[in-house]
């Protein structure tokens, strides 16, 4: 019984601690930003990943991409399920973070595009990184 007891407190423990990167988290109360999304990425030099994200109307947007690696080459790019181009930025310079705001025109599933590349590294090194959306209402 004491088992099942800890297992069952360590479970509702880990289900605590991972909706805290579910939308409605704070992140600077004053202005209403909230996370949407965050995850600690592995990318593949010279491969993108796909992620699909509910939005709303009326709200600001900012993806933001982190590394640790210096000399990388950046991509986000935003579509809406119909392939129309949202928004997009493509770095080739020396940033650590990567933003890109942006808002959409309807409410629905869209899908973002990121990348990171090493110019000087071989196509498929690993390259650690950190992937965040988050909104607020539009002001």
């Amino acid at each position: 019984m004491k088992k099942i007891f800890q297992t069952l407190s360590v479970l509702v423990l880990i289900v605590l601690s991972t909706s805290a990167y579910g939308q409605g988290v704070d992140i600077n109360p004053s202005l209403k930003w909230k996370f949407v999304i965050s995850h600690e990425v592995q990318f593949n030099s010279g491969n993108f990943i796909t992620y699909e994200f509910p939005a709303e109307k009326n709200y600001d947007y900012i993806f933001t991409i982190t590394h640790n690696l210096d000399g990388l080459h950046a991509a986000i790019l935003v579509y809406d399920l119909q392939d129309g181009l949202v928004d997009k930025m493509v770095l080739d310079d020396n940033q650590l973070s990567v933003d890109l705001p942006f808002d959409v025109e309807q409410s629905g599933t869209y899908r973002v595009i990121i990348g990171l590349t090493d110019p000087e590294g071989k196509k498929g090194d690993l390259l650690p990184g950190h992937f965040t959306l988050i909104r607020r209402p539009k002001v």
